[in-house]
Formats: structure tokens, sequence, C-alpha cells
């Protein structure tokens, strides 16, 4: 059962996606889209303030597609890790074991037709923008080593525009749109709803 998390920069996506696996433990796996940005480590400082991690074209999702379907058929995966501060791709990676719940979060999880029709359950997360943006500030600031005013910059620059573009559109092909200020109870809808759909696959033998 692949459960995919999709939503804007600062929705709650890995905050939904760790719910899910802290309550379901060795059952589930998850796998962030992040991970699968292109390495852009060689690039002049000058191109590399350019990039615009907010559109399509910046995932190597064709990756991402072969490792869900590997982990769907029961085998590890070696994911890729992604350095924000350097634009690269690490030379480490980190290992996926398969489990019976394979849960995947990023921005265009619901974009991505080959990847979108992997999905068992499409979920999108529907926060307002003011809110988003303030978690982004904070997230960039503490996790990612982004100054204030790159994080700003590229707000106003990518991040909005590409959200009206190509993110926001997802919440017409998600299963569930999760308005999060208005329904706190929607991640343990979700949970339940996950759990059985689990069940359902295990007894027919799939992964």
């Amino acid at each position: 059962m692949i459960i995919g998390l999709g939503g804007g920069s600062g929705s709650g996506k890995s905050w939904l996606a760790s719910y899910l696996k802290r309550n379901l433990g060795a059952r589930a796996a998850v796998v962030c889209l992040d991970w699968y940005y292109k390495d852009n480590g060689g690039l002049h400082p000058e191109k590399a303030a350019k990039l615009n991690f907010d559109h399509p074209n910046a995932i190597e999702t064709s990756l991402l597609v072969r490792h869900l379907k590997k982990l769907a058929r029961g085998q590890a995966i070696e994911a890729p890790l992604y350095d924000y501060a350097t634009h690269s791709r690490l030379k480490q990676t980190q290992r996926v074991e398969p489990a019976p719940v394979i849960i995947v979060e990023g921005l265009f999880v619901l974009n991505d037709g080959p990847l979108r029709d992997l999905l068992d359950v499409g979920v999108y997360i529907d926060v307002p923008d003011d809110l988003r943006l303030l978690r982004r500030v904070k997230r960039d600031v503490k996790e990612r080593r982004v100054d204030l005013d790159e994080t700003l910059a590229l707000y106003e620059r990518c991040v909005r525009p590409m959200h009206l573009r190509f993110i926001e559109p997802g919440a017409r092909k998600a299963k569930w749109v999760w308005r999060q200020l208005a329904d706190r109870a929607f991640p343990a809808k979700l949970l339940k709803h996950v759990e059985r759909g689990a069940r359902a696959s295990n007894g027919n033998g799939r992964h």
C-alpha cells in the first residue's frame, strides 16, 4: 500500500509522515521526495543561486519511481541524500527497507503522472499561505542552514508562483484534502484507513 502526502512548502507533509510511521512502526517505510533533488554541486555559485527547487524538473522523479517499485516488490533501496547548503547529492546513501505500507511525501507527489499512478491513497494538505511561510522560515534557518533573506527571496521568486502553478492543482487529484486548521482529527482518521488497507493488502499477498 503506497500513501502519497502532497502539499505546499511548510504544510506539514513530513509531520504527517512521521505521525503515520510512529504509529505503524515496522509496518511502514517513509520515502521523502526531497532526497531525490538532482545533483547541482558543481555549479558556479551564481548559477546555483538561480536554481528553482520548487519546479518538478528539480527532482529525479524517474529514480524515485524505480525505488518505489522496488520497495513494493519487497526489495530494499539505497536512497540518495541531499545537502541543501551545497546543492549537491552526497556520496552516502540511506537504506530503506520494504514494508507493507510505503509513505512517500513531497511537493510534487500528486503532480507527476508516473509517480501519482503508483499511489493507493493521495492526501493533499491545505494550509494558509502565511502559516506555511512562517514554518518555512523556521525550518530553513534551523535545519537547512539557509539565512532569512535567502528564504524570503526564494519564496517570492520560486515558492509562491510554483505552488500556484504545480502544487495547488494537486488537490484535485488527491483522494482526500486535509484542511489542517479545520480538521484536527484527520491524522487519526487517515491512520485507521491505512491500517485497514494494510491488513487487506497483506491478506491479498501484496506489499
